[in-house]
């Protein structure tokens, strides 16, 4: 995509992509009703831009996986829905072309622990999985609270799982 005049910083950039993704994790984890401790812009570690720290015990793989493909589908649905059609068709960039970055850029991890889980699922290379069709089902419904999730990790950098439980619990029921 094109660069804008008088836009904002890179790094700004790189932090509302990070956002909107480590959103995506955070609600989707919750919704699946696990234990959020809780999701920052401020990982420990190098190579990292965001994390969801979660509370240590036993998951179905399949959970894991639904949640792995949450963040990368929520960075692109924003991007998405923050790039206009010209643009994209200017650039020659198509919305799979978006998916397919926000998985090789921004979930480097999210992609290791989908392959965990198609093998041990025993799904072939050419088969899609059905985790990343739970996962943006999910991201649909509960789409203005990822929303919130990302503005208040853009404003506070870390909100705590009880925070994100709350966002989630004020959303109207589906």
């Amino acid at each position: 995509m094109t660069k804008p005049d008088a836009g904002p910083s890179p790094s700004a950039s790189q932090d509302t992509l990070t956002a909107w993704h480590e959103a995506g994790h955070a609600v989707v984890y919750v919704l699946q009703g696990r234990s959020l401790r809780y999701v920052t812009l401020r990982p420990r570690g190098t190579g990292r831009a965001g994390f969801t720290a979660v509370r240590p015990r036993a998951v179905e793989l399949s959970t894991v996986a639904v949640v792995a493909h949450a963040g990368p589908l929520a960075q692109a649905r924003h991007v998405l829905d923050t790039t206009s059609d010209i643009e994209l068709r200017r650039e020659g960039i198509t919305a799979d072309d978006v998916r397919l970055d926000a998985y090789l850029h921004g979930g480097h991890d999210d992609l290791q622990l989908i392959a965990q889980a198609r093998r041990a699922y025993g799904l072939p290379a050419r088969q899609a999985d059905p985790w990343a069709g739970m996962a943006q089902d999910l991201l649909d419904r509960y789409w203005p609270q990822v929303a919130q999730i990302a503005a208040g990790l853009l404003e506070h950098r870390t909100l705590t799982g009880q925070q994100v439980r709350h966002y989630l619990d004020a959303a109207p029921t589906l």
